[in-house]
Protein backbone atom coordinates (compact mmCIF):
# COMPACT_ATOMS: atom_id res chain seq x y z
CA UNK A 1 0.00 0.00 0.00
CA UNK A 2 1.75 3.45 -0.87
CA UNK A 3 1.56 6.13 1.02
CA UNK A 4 -1.42 7.93 -0.34
CA UNK A 5 -3.81 4.53 0.36
CA UNK A 6 -2.46 4.50 4.24
CA UNK A 7 -2.97 8.34 4.19
CA UNK A 8 -6.51 7.67 2.99
CA UNK A 9 -7.18 4.65 5.48
CA UNK A 10 -5.82 6.47 8.45
CA UNK A 11 -8.62 9.41 7.73
CA UNK A 12 -11.18 6.94 7.10
CA UNK A 13 -10.18 5.07 10.60
CA UNK A 14 -10.32 8.54 12.59
CA UNK A 15 -13.61 9.94 10.71
CA UNK A 16 -15.39 6.17 11.80
CA UNK A 17 -13.87 6.96 15.27
CA UNK A 18 -14.88 10.25 15.77
CA UNK A 19 -18.41 9.89 14.54
CA UNK A 20 -18.59 6.44 16.72
CA UNK A 21 -17.42 8.58 19.67
CA UNK A 22 -19.75 11.03 18.89
CA UNK A 23 -22.81 8.85 18.95
CA UNK A 24 -21.91 7.32 22.16
CA UNK A 25 -21.83 10.95 23.41
CA UNK A 26 -24.95 11.78 21.74
CA UNK A 27 -26.84 8.41 23.25
CA UNK A 28 -25.24 9.33 26.40
CA UNK A 29 -26.08 12.91 26.54
CA UNK A 30 -30.26 12.08 25.18
CA UNK A 31 -30.19 9.66 28.41
CA UNK A 32 -29.20 12.26 31.17
CA UNK A 33 -31.08 14.88 29.78
CA UNK A 34 -34.28 12.08 29.82
CA UNK A 35 -33.33 11.74 34.01
CA UNK A 36 -35.44 13.38 35.96
CA UNK A 37 -33.84 15.41 38.92
CA UNK A 38 -35.42 14.25 42.34
CA UNK A 39 -39.27 14.63 43.14
CA UNK A 40 -40.11 17.87 44.50
CA UNK A 41 -42.86 17.28 46.41
CA UNK A 42 -44.63 20.30 48.49
CA UNK A 43 -44.53 20.63 52.27
CA UNK A 44 -48.17 19.99 52.57
CA UNK A 45 -48.41 17.44 50.70
CA UNK A 46 -45.60 15.69 52.68
CA UNK A 47 -47.47 16.41 55.67
CA UNK A 48 -50.89 14.81 54.95
CA UNK A 49 -51.69 11.79 57.06
CA UNK A 50 -52.78 8.75 55.46
CA UNK A 51 -56.71 8.83 56.38
CA UNK A 52 -56.88 4.84 55.30
CA UNK A 53 -56.27 2.28 57.86
CA UNK A 54 -54.50 -1.11 56.23
CA UNK A 55 -56.67 -3.91 56.30
CA UNK A 56 -56.93 -7.31 54.12
CA UNK A 57 -59.81 -5.93 52.09
CA UNK A 58 -57.85 -3.11 51.30
CA UNK A 59 -54.53 -4.51 50.92
CA UNK A 60 -56.20 -6.86 48.28
CA UNK A 61 -57.32 -4.56 46.51
CA UNK A 62 -54.11 -2.39 46.25
CA UNK A 63 -52.29 -5.53 45.45
CA UNK A 64 -54.77 -6.05 42.32
CA UNK A 65 -54.11 -2.14 41.37
CA UNK A 66 -51.14 -2.46 42.06
CA UNK A 67 -50.43 -5.32 39.55
CA UNK A 68 -52.35 -3.65 36.63
CA UNK A 69 -50.59 -0.26 37.31
CA UNK A 70 -47.24 -0.39 38.83
CA UNK A 71 -45.24 -3.64 38.37
CA UNK A 72 -44.72 -3.32 34.89
CA UNK A 73 -41.73 -0.88 35.91
CA UNK A 74 -41.60 -1.00 39.74
CA UNK A 75 -42.08 -5.11 39.57
CA UNK A 76 -44.06 -7.60 41.46
CA UNK A 77 -41.67 -7.45 44.62
CA UNK A 78 -40.91 -3.61 44.00
CA UNK A 79 -37.32 -4.20 43.81
CA UNK A 80 -37.91 -1.84 40.31
CA UNK A 81 -35.95 -4.76 38.71
CA UNK A 82 -38.23 -5.64 35.78
CA UNK A 83 -37.39 -5.87 32.26
CA UNK A 84 -39.35 -2.18 31.45
CA UNK A 85 -37.66 -0.60 34.26
CA UNK A 86 -34.15 -1.36 32.46
CA UNK A 87 -35.49 0.51 29.55
CA UNK A 88 -36.61 3.82 31.48
CA UNK A 89 -34.21 6.81 31.44
CA UNK A 90 -34.33 6.69 34.88
CA UNK A 91 -34.59 3.89 37.53
CA UNK A 92 -38.30 3.98 39.22
CA UNK A 93 -38.43 3.95 42.75
CA UNK A 94 -37.55 0.78 44.68
CA UNK A 95 -40.55 0.10 47.03
CA UNK A 96 -38.05 -2.77 48.99
CA UNK A 97 -35.56 0.34 50.10
CA UNK A 98 -36.31 0.45 53.37
CA UNK A 99 -34.38 4.04 54.07
CA UNK A 100 -35.99 5.32 50.99
CA UNK A 101 -39.58 4.37 52.24
CA UNK A 102 -38.55 5.41 56.04
CA UNK A 103 -38.03 8.73 54.70
CA UNK A 104 -41.14 9.07 52.72
CA UNK A 105 -43.87 10.23 54.26
CA UNK A 106 -47.62 8.74 53.20
CA UNK A 107 -48.38 12.37 51.90
CA UNK A 108 -45.49 12.09 49.62
CA UNK A 109 -46.36 8.67 48.38
CA UNK A 110 -49.62 9.75 47.53
CA UNK A 111 -49.13 12.96 46.20
CA UNK A 112 -46.49 11.51 43.81
CA UNK A 113 -48.74 8.66 42.44
CA UNK A 114 -51.62 11.45 41.99
CA UNK A 115 -49.53 13.71 40.21
CA UNK A 116 -46.57 11.31 38.80
CA UNK A 117 -43.91 12.64 36.33
CA UNK A 118 -42.57 11.10 33.09
CA UNK A 119 -42.65 8.41 32.43
CA UNK A 120 -44.89 7.36 35.88
CA UNK A 121 -48.34 8.84 34.99
CA UNK A 122 -50.66 10.70 37.33
CA UNK A 123 -53.53 8.78 38.43
CA UNK A 124 -55.47 11.34 39.74
CA UNK A 125 -58.04 10.54 37.70
CA UNK A 126 -57.39 6.55 36.31
CA UNK A 127 -57.49 5.93 40.58
CA UNK A 128 -60.04 7.18 43.30
CA UNK A 129 -58.56 8.98 46.19
CA UNK A 130 -59.08 5.94 48.44
CA UNK A 131 -57.61 3.53 45.96
CA UNK A 132 -54.58 5.88 46.25
CA UNK A 133 -53.97 6.15 50.10
CA UNK A 134 -55.07 1.98 49.77
CA UNK A 135 -52.01 2.14 47.32
CA UNK A 136 -49.79 3.93 49.84
CA UNK A 137 -50.76 1.04 52.48
CA UNK A 138 -49.26 -1.55 49.93
CA UNK A 139 -46.17 -0.03 49.29
CA UNK A 140 -45.59 -0.12 53.21
CA UNK A 141 -46.18 -3.97 52.66
CA UNK A 142 -44.09 -3.87 49.84
CA UNK A 143 -40.64 -3.22 52.43
CA UNK A 144 -41.72 -5.33 55.00
CA UNK A 145 -41.81 -8.30 53.27
CA UNK A 146 -38.47 -7.60 51.42
CA UNK A 147 -37.14 -7.32 55.08
CA UNK A 148 -38.40 -10.66 55.93
CA UNK A 149 -37.62 -12.18 52.57
CA UNK A 150 -33.85 -11.03 53.28
CA UNK A 151 -34.33 -12.49 56.71
CA UNK A 152 -34.61 -15.99 54.96
CA UNK A 153 -38.31 -16.29 56.15
CA UNK A 154 -40.57 -16.49 53.69
CA UNK A 155 -43.38 -18.08 55.84
CA UNK A 156 -44.13 -14.22 57.13
CA UNK A 157 -45.06 -12.93 53.37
Amino acid sequence: MNEWSQSCARRKRLVLSAFFVLTLVGVNRAAADDAQPPWSVPENARNVKNPTKPSADGLKAAAQLYHQNCELCHSESGSANSPAAESLPQEPARFTDAKMMKKATDGELFWKITEGRPPMPSYEHQLSEAQRWELVNYLRQLVERAKYQYLGNKNKR
